[in-house]
């Protein structure tokens, strides 16, 4: 997955009306449009704005029957994201100097050092 598409789903994810859509979506297996405005407190055109950063962010795509034009999750995006996300985590954590001792541990070592120099 190349940078720019994970800064998109990213930021996609990040608005909270969206992350609540993306989950409508996925909890409904497929869902109208008309149907996901019913079910939020905005405007159908906000909802479609919405709709058009999750499909260019890969997380959504969009079929049309007759007039309704249906929404469902694309997990495999999403499924690189994570594994992007939590490789990140494992570099994180493996990388990172250790932090077993407590701020006032190291404020009161520090002292006791300076005062015997």
């Amino acid at each position: 997955m190349s940078e720019k598409q994970w800064v998109r789903i990213a930021r996609a994810l990040a608005d909270p009306t969206r992350l609540s859509l993306f989950r409508t979506i996925a909890e409904q297996g497929e869902i109208s449009c008309g149907a996901l405005a019913e079910r939020f407190p905005v405007a159908q055109s906000t909802v479609s704005h919405h709709l058009n950063v999750l499909i260019n962010a890969g997380l959504v795509e969009m079929r049309k029957q007759g007039q309704h034009h249906l929404f469902r999750v694309c997990a495999q995006p999403l499924q690189a994201f994570c594994q992007q996300m939590l490789q990140l985590l494992e570099q994180a954590t493996t990388t990172a100097p250790s932090l077993d001792a407590t701020p006032m541990e190291t404020l009161e070592s520090k002292s006791s050092q300076e005062g015997l120099q």
